[in-house]
């Protein structure tokens, strides 16, 4: 290895460390949201008034918006650390760096279509199921949380509140699956990363 590899691989090796500490940062953010909002659901039902109840399904939309834009930031990390990866292992001539292809296989392939952390069209991973269990318990807090609203107010206001968490589900569910749906926004960051870095040899996607 010459001077000047020497020094390439330095710079992508530090490169790589970056993008796998901010990995692991928004990870331990997400968890920490999913510890916080549990919590407040819980002390919102035994609460049991009508802020507490509304602040109920619009706190956990806004969860879920938090969590992607957490798994969004993840992603970023794990797209950029495969190009790294990668072009580290051209560097060295050996297949060395195996970790994108082994989460490829075992969370989820990169630049996958999907709703936020629900993977469509490939066979789910415990990441996904994990993702849908949450999912159905935010919708059942809900849903419990509204039909007490129900019992509590006139048939008119609680109708109008609603339809206005309706509404506000209806917007950010839109609004995630503009980006994550195609996975666009991947794509482009991994054509970018090729041109920068060469192929991205070395993914696993057996699905």
């Amino acid at each position: 290895m010459t001077e000047a590899d020497r020094m390439k691989y330095d710079a992508l090796t530090r490169q790589l460390e970056r993008m796998r500490a901010m990995q692991y940062a928004y990870n331990r953010k997400f968890f920490t949201l999913l510890v916080l909002s549990s919590a407040g659901v819980i002390w919102a039902l035994r609460d049991n008034s009508v802020i507490s109840l509304v602040l109920i399904p619009v706190g956990l939309v806004t969860t879920g918006v938090t969590s992607s834009f957490f798994l969004y930031n993840c992603d970023f990390a794990r797209i950029h650390a495969r190009a790294l990866e990668a072009r580290i292992n051209r560097l060295l001539g050996s297949r060395m760096l195996v970790a994108s292809e082994l989460e490829a296989e075992y969370f989820y392939p990169h630049e996958a279509r999907k709703l936020s952390g629900l993977i469509w069209g490939t066979k789910w991973t415990p990441f996904s199921w994990f993702t849908f269990h949450f999912s159905m318990v935010w919708m059942a807090a809900s849903g419990w949380a509204i039909w007490q609203l129900w019992a509590l107010l006139g048939v008119s206001t609680a109708l109008g509140i609603t339809l206005g968490i309706g509404v506000w589900t209806g917007f950010n569910v839109l609004m995630l699956d503009q980006w994550f749906g195609a996975a666009a926004g991947e794509k482009r960051m991994a054509e970018q990363l090729v041109a920068a870095y060469g192929p991205l040899d070395g993914d696993v996607d057996s699905r």
